[in-house]
């Protein structure tokens, strides 16, 4: 009975204690739950606010500086892309005054061996130049009008290749007429139609004029000008009427 009472009094006394211990420590729990934690909440949040500010502000400025610096950045391409053009153009320029100071030092028949050189490795833009080089010194050099023909055929620019013959006939032309001494420009105004007749007609068995009527009627038909090629055969045909190829020609066609 004693020690049962001696218990309950040791209870009694365990409880008062914790109750106390609890007492004394309840104003920091009070702090806690009303001040520390809801201040660390303010914190962060008035961090976070900052940051977003910051963040606006750089991104305001970033803005700014975009509207006021790209005027110049286009400016400064600009200026770029005019000096790369320009030293192009210049380069181009330096190329050709080489080109041009390389020819010049050549004779004819070695401009004329270059040219059919080039053509055989089908650089016919730099056989192109020879024979307008050698053209510019010689407007009347048959060769360099052929073998320029020849190039604008094997590029398919028959236009061009037609136009070049014809002025090949017009010159061939000068040998059975009584003006020989005809100029550049008169001879380009003048029409074939108008010398082929009287030429036709002195220029019997004349192969070489024949053949160039053949190089017209076989650039016209590649054109798929087919009557102008017809045309063309006839008269080569009637130039040289020994020459069989011309007649079977006519006969294909």
């Amino acid at each position: 009975m004693i020690i049962n009472f001696l218990v309950l009094i040791i209870f009694l006394l365990a409880i008062i204690l914790l109750a106390r211990i609890i007492w004394r420590h309840l104003p920091e729990l009070k702090v806690l739950d009303l001040t520390s934690i809801p201040q660390e909440k303010k914190t962060d949040t008035k961090i976070k606010i900052l940051e977003n500010k910051f963040k606006r502000q750089t991104q305001e400025i970033k803005e700014k500086l975009n509207i006021t610096t790209s005027p110049l950045k286009e400016k400064f391409v600009n200026l770029i892309e005019k000096i790369n053009i320009q030293a192009k153009n210049l380069e181009k320029k330096y190329q050709k005054n080489n080109e041009l100071n390389n020819f010049r030092n050549k004779s004819i028949n070695e401009l004329f061996a270059e040219a059919q050189k080039y053509l055989e490795d089908e650089d016919y833009s730099a056989a192109e130049k020879a024979l307008i080089e050698i053209i510019a010194r010689d407007k009347k050099d048959l060769r360099a009008y052929d073998l320029l023909a020849k190039i604008y055929r094997f590029q398919k620019n028959y236009d061009q290749a037609i136009e070049v013959i014809k002025y090949i006939i017009k010159l061939q032309s000068l040998k059975y007429r009584k003006n020989k001494y005809q100029s550049e420009s008169q001879l380009k105004r003048q029409k074939l139609e108008e010398i082929e007749e009287t030429m036709i007609e002195s220029a019997h068995f004349d192969t070489e004029t024949s053949r160039f009527y053949d190089d017209l009627g076989e650039v016209y038909a590649l054109a798929g000008k087919l009557n102008k090629a017809l045309d063309s055969y006839l008269k080569a045909n009637v130039i040289d009427p020994n020459n069989p190829k011309y007649l079977d020609k006519i006969i294909e066609l």
